[in-house]
């Protein structure tokens, strides 16, 4: 085995030459000379080594209604190889530029490079280029063996958010490449993830109401007893705690309402004293911030699924505040009720957490997964992987409710020397959502090999891009990791 390493682009791209055929997966394979080339389908006969029976594609002068023959070409290599299934053919396609992908036939080989006079190797400029969307070539679910040869191609730039380019996708085929340059486009930059949504504000506490005169004494008033005054409300249930009942004649007044969760009510007032202030709910934690977008994500076939990063967790609510105490009973004269408490404001809700940053596309060359893939002459470049997206932005959380005052004065005609009621406590403010985490870059990858991919090489040329930056994320979360670069992934070294 021998190997070469080049540096080329100013240190952008390596080059690795390999002479000798080697296996991936857990299938082995023997190295064979570039002679050793399974047998196409389309047995060679006396044409220059070539099959003589062939449907004929000529980008320049063909029309895709014609019938394909030498001299009535098809313009497509897409109806080149489509004609040719149906009439067991091989495809010859004239040097020029073919614009659209290609999906391959099984056993239909496709040779390029021939000249004006459907000639190959005498005219060094005679070349054949394919353009397409990713995959720009793609050789799937092929139960025979099927030749590309003499023929570059070029995947375009990906353009949706996350997409990758890929010049040649190989899924479950066995596929032939001779004389072939693969160029893959850029992958386009990750989506930034979705802000999350603000919490919901804690309701207000209602005020309590005034004391009055309560009396069986003929002299004096009669009145029902001051009701405390309302929780404030909460969408997340964290409501705030009920204002105390005023006590009448010499007794206390009755204590707050805790609020939901575990914030205690203001203690009610002594005879003729003020009830205690309801305590302010405790305000909810921050959610956990989302985590880095790996180096590189998975594949599902040979589709490429972009590395996201973590969504941000959601925050957590407020506490309710505690209800105001309610005021002690008067005595003086007549026997008054005091003043109700005040009920605490209802606990504010949480932010939602920031969506996780979209991984950026990568780049491919090639890209295998079930098949058995012989390759002589083969040149593989990937451009650069596409910028992570930014993490979201975390929801904030809502404000806890003011707590309801206590009740008023009743007046001294009225209410006498009986207490006054104890204002609501305050609702907590619901806690932060966690910001998302950075997207990961696109990779950069000429020759990606995945389960169960054979690879004979011969005389193979691989050059990588650069890796897509990593998304960026707001405090607490992670920033998403620079995509992988790598002459191959998950082939053996050559």
């Amino acid at each position: 085995m021998r190997n070469n390493l080049v540096s080329v682009a100013a240190g952008v791209f390596i080059i690795v030459f390999a002479t000798v055929g080697c296996a991936t997966g857990a299938v082995g394979a023997e190295g064979l000379d570039a002679t050793d080339a399974p047998a196409p389908v389309h047995a060679p006969a006396d044409c220059e080594g070539l099959p003589c029976d062939a449907v004929y594609v000529d980008a320049l002068h063909g029309d895709d209604a014609a019938a394909g023959t030498r001299d009535a070409p098809k313009r497509s290599i897409q109806w080149g190889i489509a004609v040719a299934a149906l009439q067991g053919k091989v495809v010859f396609v004239r040097a020029g530029d073919y614009h659209g992908a290609v999906i391959m036939e099984s056993g239909v080989d496709v040779y390029g490079g021939f000249d004006v006079s459907w000639q190959r190797g005498g005219d060094a400029t005679a070349r054949t280029l394919l353009i397409g969307a990713s995959p720009a070539v793609l050789f799937e679910d092929l139960a025979l063996p099927t030749l590309l040869d003499g023929i570059s191609v070029r995947s375009l730039n990906a353009t949706a958010p996350g997409a990758s380019s890929i010049g040649i996708a190989i899924s479950s085929a066995q596929a032939r490449l001779r004389d072939v340059n693969v160029i893959a486009g850029r992958g386009a930059d990750g989506r930034a993830g979705a802000a999350g949504a603000q919490g919901t504000a804690g309701g207000m506490g209602g005020k309590g109401k005034p004391g009055c005169e309560h009396s069986g004494s003929p002299v004096c008033g009669f009145c029902l007893q001051p009701t405390g005054g309302l929780g404030g409300a909460s969408s997340c249930g964290r409501k705030g705690g009920v204002g105390g009942w005023p006590a009448v004649g010499s007794s206390s007044g009755g204590s707050g309402g805790n609020g939901l969760v575990a914030t205690v009510g203001g203690v009610g007032g002594a005879y003729s004293g003020n009830g205690g202030s309801g305590r302010h709910g405790a305000a909810g934690a921050d959610g956990v911030g989302g985590i880095a977008g790996a180096a590189i994500g998975t594949f599902s076939a040979w589709q490429y699924v972009p590395a996201r990063g973590g969504n941000g967790g959601q925050g957590n609510p407020g506490h309710g505040g505690g209800g105001g105490g309610g005021g002690g009973g008067g005595d003086y004269l007549c026997d008054s009720f005091g003043s109700s408490g005040g009920g605490g404001g209802g606990g504010g809700c949480a932010g939602t957490g920031g969506v996780g940053g979209g991984g950026g596309g990568g780049s491919f060359g090639i890209v295998i997964s079930e098949a058995e893939v012989w390759m002589d002459r083969v040149s593989i470049a990937a451009h650069d992987g596409g910028k992570g997206g930014n993490g979201g932005v975390a929801g904030t959380g809502g404000a806890g409710g003011q707590g309801g005052a206590g009740g008023v004065y009743g007046g001294s005609s009225s209410q006498d020397d009986a207490g006054m009621g104890g204002a609501g406590g305050r609702g907590g403010n619901g806690g932060r959502g966690g910001h998302g985490g950075g997207g990961g870059g696109g990779p950069s990858v000429a020759l990606a090999c995945l389960a169960n991919a054979l690879l004979t090489p011969h005389q193979l040329v691989l050059a990588a891009g650069s890796g897509g930056v990593g998304g960026d994320a707001y405090l607490g979360a992670a920033a998403g990791q620079s995509g992988f670069v790598g002459q191959s992934w998950q082939c053996p070294s050559f």
